[in-house]
């Protein structure tokens, strides 16, 4: 029988990482384009978005594999850690 759950909860890190993987796919490409280096174009707003959501489904999906206690802290460190970021970014997107 497949166990559904752990397949979302893998689908979950599985897509973090793609999006990561995709955004900064994207913004080495553009900083070629752009003429301007790769830090300046990681260190935009514009990147730091996708990144923390990437991480917070990579910690999502880690705390649902999580078998032992300390990883399921870390995962959750993950998941808080990159939601008070995007909280903060958006925050500050909008003053």
């Amino acid at each position: 029988m497949i166990d559904w759950l752990t397949v979302v909860a893998h689908g979950f890190w599985i897509a973090g990482l793609a999006l990561i993987l995709a955004a900064l796919s994207y913004y080495i490409w553009l900083a070629g384009q752009e003429g301007r280096s790769l830090r300046q174009e990681l260190a935009g707003p514009s990147f730091q978005k996708p990144l923390l959501v990437g991480l917070l489904l990579v910690g999502v999906g880690l705390s649902g594999t999580s078998q032992q206690v300390w990883q399921v802290i870390a995962a959750a460190a993950v998941v808080v850690g990159a939601a008070i970021a995007l909280v903060l970014s958006w925050r500050a997107a909008t003053k």
